[in-house]
């Protein structure tokens, strides 16, 4: 019996690319949603049109809500349903700074872009005990630039976090991260936007999610390589 992966967010952008290639890898997937029920079914169904030998299930989960992640992959479980690779790609993306006053901003962008993650690689190792982990984090990790201040903030505890849990779980479970820099604009920008900005960094073009799907498989394929993060980027994290 084939085993799973499991890719949140994978509906859209990214985690749709990630989802799409697994499936071509002849995976069997669980495909996380929470508000696109429309796209996550239609993903499904075109998946298993194209792709006869694979099953695509689908998980609704609201990640601001409480989860008891531990109880839905022992369900998963019990469905015959194994997981060997998680791609933690759900990801909140908004515009903060020192001048925002509050911390409900803050509480968002820590409970989807790390906590989350965090909770999922626990449950993971604890029902699942062996395979694979994917962060996707940022570019941005490496500076310390304050636009996206919420934003960087939890995705640098994720990518320390990537790290700790590869020591933490190995050798059973390899935990890697990739850093994706100019590969799709912002919801309101073109591809134009990107290209002004890679102006500025080393290899002054953008990137394609070709080059993220190559990262990914590159991990997956790597029994040699844990606790890494692989900067697609262009070379924007030296600069």
């Amino acid at each position: 019996m084939k085993n799973y992966a499991l890719v949140t967010g994978g509906a859209d952008r990214i985690g749709k690319a990630v989802t799409v290639h697994l499936a071509q890898q002849n995976y069997n997937l669980v495909l996380h949603y929470n508000s696109s029920k429309e796209k996550a079914q239609k993903l499904k169904e075109e998946l298993e049109s194209i792709y006869a030998d694979i099953t695509v299930e689908l998980l609704q989960i609201n990640f601001l809500k409480d989860n008891d992640f531990d109880e839905i992959f022992t369900e998963l479980k019990k469905k015959k349903i194994t997981i060997d690779i998680l791609v933690n790609c759900a990801s909140d993306f908004i515009p903060s700074g020192f001048r925002e006053k509050g911390s409900e901003l803050l509480d968002k962008e820590m409970t989807i872009n790390f906590k989350i993650p965090y909770l999922l690689t626990k449950a993971f190792a604890s029902v699942y005990g062996k395979g694979n982990i994917i962060n996707f984090v940022d570019t941005k990790v490496a500076k310390n630039n304050t636009v996206h201040l919420d934003y960087i903030l939890s995705k640098k505890l994720l990518s320390d976090f990537t790290k700790i849990s590869a020591v933490e779980l190995a050798p059973n479970i390899r935990v890697n991260a990739i850093a994706p820099g100019l590969i799709l604009p912002p919801e309101g920008k073109d591809e134009s936007y990107l290209l002004s900005l890679a102006q500025h960094i080393p290899l002054k073009t953008i990137g394609n999610l070709e080059e993220i799907l190559k990262a990914v498989q590159f991990i997956l394929d790597s029994n040699f390589f844990t606790g890494q993060i692989l900067y697609i980027d262009g070379g924007e994290h030296l600069v």
